[in-house]
């Protein structure tokens, strides 16, 4: 097989990755990454998608079934996991109960024969690094949950490993706690640089801690790229779908020509199609397609402004004030019923629940999807 280069098999790689287990449930279906040196990806995707059986191949924790995996241009497919100089932190911590923080983050070393002197000097280090150096004469049952995934991520990095793998570190902590380790974890991967692979089911952990993204859906890789390319240039429906909250609404329509002007039909209302997207709707022309717009590309109708802004006719259903913004949730008079879709508007606008209004559309932000493929149409 030819290599890459060094400088990029110099990370975690993964080549045509695929565990199938007896039975033929095929759990991960011929994955193909890069993670680079500095780099941290994550995997996202809904439960049982395969992000964690791909976690665990990389760790050699589950045998691999066809392809290869690299760590730092070594081929460790069929190694087990203490020869291929990886650091692995899981969600429930597993420290030693009778150990002090000390001996929990040396344990690794002590095992691999490290002499005393440079343990030490490496736990003092990493302890420096995580702000704990006054919790290491502590026991685990003396710290509170984000001092003990801080000593998980110090038993870690004193290793000095070639990668780390993390799976879903962060699911135990509280909203707030978990906020403040996301900032942690990043600025402790900034300062070690070695390549990191992230496991999470929580898109808005992916979104801000990724240096890339990848998407999983039932055991393949869906997209892969930075979090922007992901929300500005979603690949396929289920995508589109997932980055994003609220999510993206998704409407079938009609797509319609009337004079010199491309159009976007659904219910009473009719959406004009900029330029640059009727080329790539041309073959679609008088059939239907699904209308992806975000919630955050509506706007009221004071701040509409002509050319920018196409016109719809809706009935509001609720509205939800959540200070800083009001998230609203309406129907398109005269659609098919369907679930109700959602806008982020400003804070002072004014909604009344039941009645029908115009919001305003950005003519520039408008997806458009294959229907039967799910793919983009771009």
């Amino acid at each position: 097989m030819d290599h890459p280069d060094t400088a990029s098999t110099s990370g975690i790689v993964l080549e045509g990755v695929r565990k199938e287990f007896p039975g033929g449930v095929v759990a991960v279906r011929d994955i193909s990454l890069e993670v680079q040196p500095g780099e941290l990806v994550v995997l996202v995707g809904p439960s049982g998608c395969g992000k964690s059986t791909t976690l665990r191949m990389v760790a050699g924790l589950e045998a691999v079934t066809a392809g290869e995996v690299r760590i730092a241009g070594r081929v460790v497919t069929g190694l087990p996991p203490r020869h291929r100089d990886i650091a692995m932190i899981f969600q429930n911590y597993a420290l030693y109960a009778h150990m002090t923080v000390r001996a929990n983050m040396g344990f690794g070393l002590k095992m691999a024969g490290t002499p005393k002197r440079e343990t030490r000097a490496r736990v003092d280090q990493a302890a420096d690094i995580l702000g704990i150096t006054d919790l290491l004469d502590r026991k685990p049952r003396q710290l509170s949950g984000g001092q003990r995934q801080r000593v998980a991520m110090g038993r870690a990095i004193v290793r000095e490993p070639a990668a780390f793998l993390m799976d879903e570190p962060l699911s135990n902590l509280d909203a707030k706690l978990r906020v403040e380790m996301r900032a942690e974890i990043l600025n402790v991967h900034r300062r070690i640089g070695a390549p990191t692979l992230y496991v999470t089911h929580d898109q808005t952990e992916a979104m801000t801690m990724g240096d890339r993204v990848a998407i999983l859906r039932d055991g393949a890789l869906e997209q892969i790229g930075t979090p922007l390319e992901l929300y500005e240039r979603p690949g396929t429906v289920f995508v589109a779908g997932f980055i994003g909250s609220p999510a993206m609404n998704l409407l079938p329509v009609t797509l319609e020509r009337s004079g010199d002007g491309w159009y976007a039909s659904v219910g009473g209302s009719r959406v004009l199609i900029p330029p640059r997207a009727r080329a790539a709707l041309r073959p679609f022309a008088g059939h239907e397609v699904l209308l992806g717009l975000r919630p955050e590309d509506f706007v009221s109708t004071e701040n509409m402004r002509d050319g920018e802004h196409g016109v719809i006719q809706v009935t509001t259903a609720r509205a939800e004030s959540l200070g800083s913004e009001l998230v609203v949730y309406f129907s398109i008079n005269g659609a098919a019923a369907s679930r109700p879709l959602t806008a982020r508007l400003d804070r002072r606008t004014a909604v009344r629940e039941g009645t029908s209004t115009r919001i305003g559309v950005d003519l520039e932000r408008l997806y458009f999807f294959d229907p039967e493929s799910g793919a983009a149409i771009r």
